[in-house]
């Protein structure tokens, strides 16, 4: 497969993830105080965050390096943080991440892909 078209079937992953995050924070009212509360919640979040640094790290380095816009280097580490991590993270880094951040990734993707 092309690097491009690799690239982009990579971002269309990214987008489901997005999309996924989206869904529990829809299903769960969108509340950080449910956050801290339900460990669903946050199992939700994390497991698709934890998806999304992997699939960035598969990004060529060609293509992050054309859109530095993007902190494609704290994507990857927040995929590490939280999956070596896990039982002691911070869910207040979390639940930020899972907001802004993913919101911006979300609107970066979109837009290359036309979606």
């Amino acid at each position: 497969m092309e690097t491009i078209e690799r690239d982009q079937n990579i971002l269309r992953h990214i987008l489901i993830y997005c999309d996924q995050i989206e869904t529990a924070h829809r299903d769960f009212g969108r509340s950080e105080e449910r956050f801290r509360e339900s460990t669903t919640y946050q199992n939700a979040i994390a497991m698709c965050i934890l998806q999304i640094g992997e699939l960035v790290g598969r990004l060529s380095s060609a293509f992050q390096e054309a859109h530095p816009e993007i902190p494609w280097r704290k994507i990857r580490g927040m995929r590490n943080y939280v999956a070596h991590e896990y039982g002691t993270i911070d869910v207040s880094l979390v639940w930020y991440t899972a907001g802004a951040s993913i919101d911006e990734l979300h609107s970066f993707c979109s837009s290359y892909l036309n979606v």
